[in-house]
């Protein structure tokens, strides 16, 4: 046999072993990742919703991770404000005492200044906005971050019931509910989130008025 051809083998077993060893690598880290990754999400839930007991998926295909963002394609577009730049990625419901408190909906800006922008918004039953917590970022530091590291930002929301916030850059927004001022320098940013939260609030309503219920049976009214 040729060297050519020992070489050759030894290759190919040197990539066989090297296959199974990352395979089983793999199955065995499988688990735990996704374990890690359903408890951010769900302390990511609890972060905006904090008097739920549990959280359920809601009923029907087009709640599924598969079908959500296309199903909310339409509504998003043909809403007055026109939410095009946003994906909504997930809906869960919090349930205490086997009744309904709220939900929280998992928003995918895409007209953030250095790309998408992944958060969670939370609101209670009444229509009343309870709080955003930020699951990927990528702004500038010191700028556009500032949305995540400095919560003044979020807190200007202050959880009340309006049907959508407004951005302003004079510095008024302390004067109105509604009003939202921009972080300095990074207005993009801002808006990308604030409309982001708009979006949430207008698909909340809608799955309030289609009667919707949770895959446990919970009715959402």
């Amino acid at each position: 046999m040729s060297k050519q051809v020992n070489d050759a083998m030894r290759l190919f077993v040197i990539t066989i072993i090297a296959g199974c060893a990352l395979g089983g690598i793999y199955m065995v880290t499988k688990e735990p990742i996704a374990a890690q990754n359903l408890k951010m999400q769900q302390d990511a839930y609890k972060a905006v919703l904090s008097e739920a007991e549990i959280f359920e998926e809601l009923e029907g295909d087009r709640f599924s991770k598969e079908n959500i963002v296309e199903n909310y394609k339409p509504f998003l577009a043909g809403d007055p404000e026109s939410y095009v730049d946003d994906d909504i990625e997930g809906v869960v419901a919090g349930v205490k005492d086997g009744k309904y408190i709220g939900i929280v909906i998992t928003v995918n800006a895409h007209d953030g200044y250095a790309g998408d922008i992944r958060y969670s918004v939370g609101v209670d039953r009444e229509g009343v906005y309870k709080g955003t917590s930020i699951l990927e970022i990528s702004e500038t530091a010191g700028l556009g971050m500032r949305v995540k590291t400095d919560p003044s930002f979020l807190e200007q929301f202050n959880e009340v019931k309006v049907d959508k916030y407004t951005l302003v850059k004079d510095g008024t927004g302390s004067s109105s509910e509604d009003k939202i001022d921009a972080i300095s320098g990074s207005t993009v940013t801002s808006k990308s989130m604030l409309r982001g939260i708009n979006a949430a609030l207008a698909v909340s309503r809608d799955i309030k008025e289609s009667h919707e219920k949770t895959v446990g049976g919970v009715p959402i009214e």
